[in-house]
C-alpha cells in the first residue's frame, strides 16, 4: 500500500507521541541508563508537544492507511557558524518494521524547505541504539559529529588520587570569576583547530569566558578547579541542579532525568597536561555527585575533538545518542543545473 507524506500537524501529536514512546521502550532495553518517563505516551507526546511550539518549526509524518508510520520535526537556529537546523531526540520515531528509507524520505521533504530558507548546516539527534537509523542517515551523507554518553554513578569504582604536586585542587566559588574565565580559551582553540575547525569569532569566544566565569557565583554548576602559582591550570564543571523536563535543554531531553548530573566542560592547560590534573578534577566531581545522590552523569563530546573522544570512554561513559550532521554546498541557492 502507498505511503502518504504530509505536513506535520499540531493535531498528529498524540499518534507521534504514542510512536515516540515505543521507540523509547526499545531504545532503555539497549541503554538502561534513560529515563524511563518516555516509555509513557503523555510524557512522550509532551516532548513532542515542546518541540512543535518552536516558532522555526517545520516536519513531516508518512501514513499508510490513515495510520502514522514515521515522523521528523525540525527546527532552525542562527548561529555564528551558519544558519543551522536540527532535529532533537523527540523529533524521530519510525514504527517497528517499517524501512528506515521512509525517514530518508522524511528527511529529503524537511532539508529541502530547509535548503529554501538558506539553511546549510543540517544536525540530526539520533539515539545510539537505532543502528538501523544511523545508517540509513550515513547512506546519505550525513556524518557522526557529537556523542552524548551516560555514565552509571552507583558502580562505579572512584580511586584515590594524590593531588599533583604544587598544586591546589578545590571547588571554585564566588571571587574566582577570573580563574574559570582564564582557562575558555582551551575548549575555543579545540573546537577551532584541526581537525574540527569550528569557526567561532572573536564575540563568541568572548562569550565563551564571559559564561565560564559566571558559573564562580552560580549554585546550579560545581565547579572544580587546579590552581598553581595562584593561576587556574584545570577546570572540571558539573550541572549540578538538573531542570525539570519541560524546561530541559532539547539538547538533553530524552537522556537526562532528576538524578542526572551533567558534566558541562573540561579543560587543562596544554603546557601541564600528563600531571593527571584533569583525572583528579574529573573524579573529585563525579565523588561529590554520587555523596549528592546523582545517579547517572551525562557528557558529551565533538567526535573530531581528539582529546576529549580518546578521554571520556576511559570513565566507562558509554554512547546514548549521536548527532548527526551534514553541510550542505550553499551554491545550490543559484546552482540548478
Amino acid at each position: 500500500m502507498k505511503i502518504e507524506y504530509l505536513p506535520f500537524t499540531k493535531e498528529m501529536i498524540p499518534e507521534a507521541g504514542q510512536l515516540l514512546a515505543k521507540r523509547h521502550i526499545c531504545n532503555r532495553q539497549v541503554l538502561p541508563l534513560l529515563p524511563v518517563r518516555y516509555e509513557e505516551a503523555e510524557d512522550a507526546s509532551n516532548a513532542v508537544e515542546n518541540l512543535w511550539q518552536s516558532q522555526l518549526r517545520n516536519g513531516y509524518a508518512a501514513f499508510r492507511n490513515g495510520e502514522m508510520l514515521a515522523y521528523l520535526i525540525g527546527d532552525f537556529e542562527n548561529q555564528s557558524w551558519a544558519r543551522s537546523g536540527y532535529v532533537y531526540l523527540p523529533g524521530y520515531a519510525l514504527a517497528g518494521g517499517e524501512s528506515v528509507a521512509v525517514l530518508q524520505d522524511l528527511y529529503a521533504l524537511l532539508g529541502e524547505d530547509w535548503v529554501r530558507r538558506g539553511i546549510f548546516s543540517h544536525n540530526l539527534y539520533i539515539s545510539a541504539a537505532d543502528n538501523d537509523v544511523i545508517q540509513g542517515l550515513f547512506t546519505i551523507g550525513f556524518g557522526q559529529e557529537r556523542v552524548d554518553a551516560l555514565l552509571d554513578l552507583r558502580t562505579l569504582e572512584i580511586p584515590r588520587l594524590d593531588e599533583p604536586e604544587g598544586m591546589i585542587i578545590r571547588r571554585a566559588g564566588r571571587g574566582d570569576e577570573d580563574y574559570l574565565g582564564s582557562v575558555a580559551y582551551v575548549m575555543t582553540n579545540a573546537l577551532s583547530s584541526a581537525p574540527y575547525w569550528l569557526p567561532l569569532t572573536p564575540e563568541s569566544t568572548s562569550a565563551w569566558k564571559e559564561r565560564w566565569a559566571s558559573r564562580a557565583d552560580d549554585e546550579e554548576w560545581m565547579v572544580w578547579m587546579a590552581l598553581e602559582k595562584d593561576k587556574a591550570v584545570g577546570t572540571v564543571a558539573f550541572l549540578f541542579q538538573h531542570p525539570t523536563p519541560l524546561e530541559q535543554d532539547a539538547e538533553a531531553q530524552m537522556l537526562a532525568s532528576a538524578i542526572t548530573l551533567t558534566l558541562g566542560t573540561a579543560a587543562t592547560r596544554p603546557e601541564v597536561r600528563g600531571r593527571g590534573i584533569a583525572n583528579i578534577l574529573t573524579w573529585r566531581g563525579l565523588e561529590q555527585a554520587r555523596k549528592d545522590e546523582f545517579d547517572v552523569c551525562l557528557v558529551n563530546w565533538i567526535g573530531p575533538n581528539l582529546l576529549a573522544s580518546r578521554y571520556w570512554p576511559r570513565f566507562g561513559f558509554q554512547p546514548a545518542a549521536y548527532r548527526l550532521s551534514k553541510q550542505i554546498n550553499p551554491m545550490i541557492a543559484w546552482a540548478k543545473g
